[in-house]
């Protein structure tokens, strides 16, 4: 295969040694040696990644949804226990369900975080 580059978009095309499909290379192309083209790999995986802040975004946003989850199942547990009407499996719900919370809060303390995080089970 020979590898060529669009230089001005980034694009990478791969046309067959033999020749077959020469018709097809435009004048802006540009032709990659082995070097060239493992540097252009190399770029386009780097760009792909995201950034440390990115991972960090997204674990934050992932942390406070499921903060947000939690918080939706708690009220009204919490509510039955503060109206002395809870059951016991309500206030043992609510027990579970405030550590989860507690849990998930404390994700950023996780050897790691954020780029590998084990995220806290919800109750059942």
């Amino acid at each position: 295969m020979k590898y060529y580059i669009r230089r001005a978009t980034g694009e990478v095309f791969a046309y067959e040694s033999d020749g077959s499909q020469d018709s097809f290379i435009s004048p802006d192309l540009e032709l990659l040696d082995d070097k060239g083209l493992a540097e252009v790999r190399a770029a386009q995986e780097a760009a792909a990644a995201p950034t440390p802040e990115q991972v960090l975004q997204s674990a934050n946003a992932q942390r406070d949804a499921l903060l947000a989850s939690a918080g939706l199942r708690i009220a009204p547990l919490q509510d039955a226990v503060d109206l002395d009407v809870a059951t016991g499996a309500d206030t043992v719900n609510l027990k579970l369900w405030k550590q989860y919370r507690v849990a998930i809060n404390r994700v950023s303390e996780q050897p790691g975080f954020p780029a590998t995080i084990d995220w806290p089970t919800p109750p059942a």
